[in-house]
């Protein structure tokens, strides 16, 4: 009998990255839009820490909790980290259309867990998320770049009711999608199916894009050895980044995955911060956004016989590759600097 060979499709090489570097010298302006949130708590920590970004504001989505945990959890997070002053504005509860999706079953109720943070002592900014964005891009001396980590009906609502602001928006380095296997469903990845439709504007808008998905976030690990070098800080901050890795890593154990979490979030931060802690290909991606098995998927295709067959071109850089142990000791090193 004949041997019967499995058809493997060409693997992407890494190529140069697209998206802009910040320095100490010239920080990155950015906007975090975000679901806190386990690893959520640790990119804002991110943004907050290295000197490379300029956080210009945080906005919230409905995604990982209900929108308004998210908003409390982010002014709370802000607060814990001494950056109180950063504006906050609450955006999207749900998808454009299509079902309301949730992860409370990773995240706790509220987004974080069991862990509680102080209340804030401010209040979100009653203008909204969308238009909190758009005043910040507006503002700006220089182009800012848009860090979605949740789902991305804000995105998509700005890009559709600001279009004039696009020259504003220097990039989006979202966290989301997997041109591999999913973690909603096989085929998708949980921000991209929890608003489909949003994600295919984002993809569309010919905006320069970044894909930190699965890919790569995957290989953002942290296990439970890392409680005892948190434990080692001084700082309160470090102490509740312990509760929620813990959090996060008796819900792993619990379901047979080993005591460890994939830190997707901070990923998508650090990569604006660090030249060469992510290995990125260019992709041409596309959304499914019909109700079908494959919905939220991100299809991507780097071979160049079918790209240039269909006329078509590279609209994505795709996180591929990370150093793992370096990217547990930044995160390490970030929450020492934290109050």
């Amino acid at each position: 009998m004949a041997s019967v060979g499995l058809f493997r499709l060409p693997e992407a090489g890494l190529t140069p990255r697209v998206a802009p570097l910040g320095t100490a010298k010239k920080p990155l302006p950015i906007i975090i839009d975000c679901d806190p949130g386990l690893d959520d708590a640790l990119a804002i920590a991110c943004a907050v820490v290295r000197p490379e970004l300029k956080l210009l504001a945080v906005t919230s989505v409905g995604g990982n909790a209900d929108v308004r945990h998210c908003t409390e959890n982010a002014l709370r997070l802000l607060q814990l980290y001494g950056a109180a002053d950063v504006p906050v504005a609450e955006g999207a509860v749900g998808p454009l259309s299509g079902p309301l999706e949730r992860a409370t079953e990773i995240h706790g109720a509220t987004g974080l867990g069991s862990t509680t943070i102080p209340a804030a002592a401010r209040k979100a900014d009653p203008e909204g998320a969308v238009a909190l964005m758009a005043r910040t891009l507006a503002a700006s001396a220089e182009p800012v770049v848009l860090v979605p980590i949740g789902p991305l009906t804000n995105i998509a609502l700005l890009i559709r009711s600001y279009p004039h602001l696009a020259p504003k928006i220097s990039h989006i380095c979202l966290m989301g999608g997997s041109v591999g296997e999913g973690n909603s469903s096989a085929s998708a990845e949980f921000n991209i199916y929890a608003d489909p439709t949003a994600a295919e504007i984002v993809f569309n808008s010919g905006l320069p894009i970044t894909m930190i998905g699965l890919d790569v976030t995957h290989h953002a690990i942290l296990d439970r050895s890392i409680l005892e070098r948190f434990a080692a800080l001084p700082g309160t901050s470090a102490k509740v980044a312990s509760e929620l890795l813990k959090f996060s890593f008796d819900r792993s154990a619990a379901w047979g995955q080993g005591e460890k979490m994939a830190i997707h979030d901070a990923v998508a931060v650090l990569h604006l911060a660090i030249p060469d802690l992510v290995g990125v290909s260019r992709y041409h991606v596309v959304v499914d956004s019909t109700q079908g098995p494959a919905r939220g998927r991100t299809i991507g295709d780097a071979n160049p016989y079918r790209l240039k067959r269909d006329k078509l071109e590279s609209n994505c850089d795709v996180g591929l590759t990370i150093d793992s142990k370096r990217f547990a000791d930044e995160m390490v090193d970030i929450y020492s600097k934290l109050p």
